[in-house]
C-alpha cells in the first residue's frame, strides 16, 4: 500500500488547497513531509541533499525567496532533482508562482499546491504523518490476513496477530469478510482511508483489506447475535457501505482467543461460496461439504482429484467448453435439470442429453447418484480454486 499525493488531498485540512502545475503527478506516492524556510538561502548543493530525504510533499512559505524570485525556479529544479513528489506553498510572499516555474513543473510532473487559507503547518504534518501510519499499518495486516488464508497459526501466532491487528477487542468475536459489487483493492483501500469510526466503534472493531475484500472483525463481552448484527450496521454506516450491493461470509461466533485465525479463514471462505451460489450472505457452520473441501484446499490431493476428474472437459474445446459450464451450473442448482435450463437458456432436455454425455465421459461406471456426488465434489473444488485464484 502507498499514499498518493491524491489521497493527501482527500484529507480534511488539504480541501481547499489548490492544484498550480503537475496535475499529472498526483498518483505519485510519499512517505513523509518536510519543511522548506531558508536551505535555499544556504550555499552548497551538498548541505541541501542531507536536508531533504525526497519521496515526500515539501511545505513552505517560500521566505527564502521573498526578495529573489529567481530563486523559485532554481529551488523546484532541485527538488524534482531530490526526489520530492510536491510543493505546496502558503501564498505569503507570493500571490501565484512564475510561469517558468508552471511549466518546468508540469513537464515533470512535479506537483506544486498552493494552500487554500489559512492552514497551519503543524495540522497539516500530524494530518499526513497519521494517514502514512495508517497505511503503513494496514499494508502489515493486510499481509497477516492473507498468511492466515494459506496456514494455520499456532496458538502463539494467532494470539500475536490478533494484538497487531488490535489489542483491544472484547473476549467473544465473529469475523465477517465482505466483498462489494464493482469495487477492486484500491477502492477497497480507499474506503478504509475515507472512514471515520467514532472510538468506542474503533475499540471493539476491526475493518482491513483482505485481497479484493474488507475483513470485518466484531467482538463483544458475550456470544449475542443481535448485538453482533447491530455492531456490523454501526460499521457499515461509519464506513459509508450500508447503501452498497455485496456478499458477506460470516465464520462462527467464538472466544476470540481460540483461533484468531480460523476466524479469518472461516469468513474469507463463506463469502467465496456467497459468490459462487449467488446469496447476499453465507455462514460458515452451513457451508456443509465446502467445509471438508476449505480445510485442506490448497492440498496435492485436492488438486489432483479436480485436475484428474475434470481433466477430459479442460482438454474439451468443443462449443467453447459446454459440457464444463453445464457441468458447473448443474452443481450450483444442487442437481435441479429445470434451474440449470433456465440458468443456461437450455431445454431441459437438452441439459439431461448434456449431463449424460458428463458421465460417459468422466465416470461411465458410477450410478447416477455415485456420479452427482463425484462430479459435485471436482466441481467445488475447481470453482473455490478459480475464485480464489
Amino acid at each position: 500500500m502507498a499514499v498518493t499525493l491524491r489521497n493527501v488531498l482527500d484529507l480534511e485540512i488539504m480541501r481547499k488547497f489548490k492544484v498550480i502545475a503537475g496535475e499529472k503527478g498526483l498518483s505519485k506516492t510519499i512517505s513523509l513531509v518536510e519543511i522548506l524556510d531558508f536551505e535555499f538561502m544556504t550555499e552548497g548543493k551538498k548541505y541541501r541533499e542531507k536536508i531533504f530525504d525526497g519521496d515526500s510533499i515539501v511545505l513552505s512559505s517560500l521566505m527564502f525567496a521573498k526578495d529573489s524570485p529567481a530563486l523559485l525556479l532554481d529551488a523546484v529544479q532541485q527538488l524534482h532533482g531530490f526526489n520530492v513528489k510536491c510543493l505546496a506553498y502558503k501564498p505569503v510572499f507570493f500571490q501565484g508562482m512564475p510561469q517558468e516555474v508552471i511549466d518546468f513543473a508540469n513537464q515533470h510532473d512535479f506537483v506544486i499546491l498552493e494552500f487554500g487559507h489559512d492552514e497551519y503547518f503543524e495540522p497539516i504534518i500530524t494530518s499526513i504523518n497519521e494517514l502514512v501510519e495508517k497505511d503503513r499499518s494496514a499494508g502489515l495486516t493486510e499481509s497477516l490476513l492473507e498468511e492466515m488464508l494459506m496456514r494455520k497459526f499456532s496458538p502463539e501466532e494467532a494470539d500475536a496477530a490478533r494484538d497487531s491487528i488490535n489489542p483491544f477487542l472484547r473476549p467473544e468475536g465473529v469475523a465477517v469478510c465482505m466483498k462489494v459489487d464493482d469495487v477492486d483493492e484500491e477502492d477497497v483501500r480507499e474506503i478504509i482511508r475515507r472512514a471515520r469510526p467514532d472510538s468506542r466503534l474503533a475499540s471493539k472493531t476491526y475493518v482491513g483489506k483482505c485481497k479484493d475484500k474488507l475483513m470485518i472483525i466484531l467482538s463483544q463481552d458475550e456470544q449475542n447475535p443481535s448485538r453482533f448484527k447491530a455492531q456490523l450496521d454501526d460499521v457499515l454506516i461509519a464506513y459509508g457501505l450500508m447503501d452498497k450491493t455485496y456478499t458477506l461470509g460470516v465464520s462462527n461466533m467464538r472466544h476470540i482467543k481460540d483461533g484468531f485465525d480460523r476466524m479469518i479463514h472461516q469468513a474469507y471462505w463463506a463469502e467465496i461460496v456467497a459468490e459462487l451460489e449467488k446469496v447476499k450472505v453465507h455462514f460458515y457452520q452451513n457451508l456443509g461439504v465446502y467445509k471438508l473441501i476449505i480445510s485442506d484446499i490448497h492440498s496435492f490431493s485436492m488438486v489432483e482429484y479436480m485436475e484428474n476428474y475434470l481433466g477430459p472437459l479442460f482438454d474439451d474445446e468443443e462449443k467453447d467448453h459446454e459440457l464444463l459450464h453445464t457441468a458447473v451450473e448443474y452443481i450450483l442448482a444442487k442437481g435441479d435439470t429445470l434451474k440449470t435450463a433456465e440458468q443456461l437458456f437450455c431445454h431441459k432436455n437438452t441439459i439431461r442429453y448434456r449431463i449424460g454425455k458428463l458421465q460417459e465421459k468422466l465416470d461411465p461406471r458410477s450410478n447416477e447418484k455415485e456420479f452427482y456426488q463425484n462430479l459435485a465434489m471436482a466441481i467445488k473444488i475447481y470453482l473455490l480454486l478459480k475464485k480464489n485464484k
